[in-house]
């Protein structure tokens, strides 16, 4: 599937991965690569969510499947998976709640 993005939306990609020094806005890991960078919509496009600046969040892949995820086996996976501390996961749930997914127990 080909994805086509707005200069708005690159340029705020670009400003965000400087803003959060290179890290995850979730776990604080590096991007290892531009693979491992996922952008989140904060308010999601369809609920009315823009590609501003203040509306987007580099976060890694398996973090992005993680806020979205309402499927047990898949939160459960990706926890395990990322091994998240409770401040990283208070994080994650405030983006889950604006996502209007339920938060996640640490």
């Amino acid at each position: 599937k080909s994805v086509k993005y707005n200069a708005e939306f690159s340029d705020n990609r670009i400003s965000l991965f400087s803003a959060q020094w290179g890290k995850c806005a979730v776990t604080g890991k590096y991007f290892q690569c531009t693979g491992d960078i996922h952008c989140h919509h904060k308010v999601p496009k369809a609920r009315g969510g823009t590609d501003k600046y203040d509306n987007l969040v580099l976060v890694l892949p398996q973090v992005h499947r993680l806020i979205h995820a309402a499927d047990s086996g898949t939160i459960e996976k990706y926890m395990r998976l990322l091994n998240l501390d409770k401040a990283q996961t208070a994080k994650l749930n405030k983006y889950r709640a604006k996502a209007n997914n339920q938060p996640i127990k640490a």
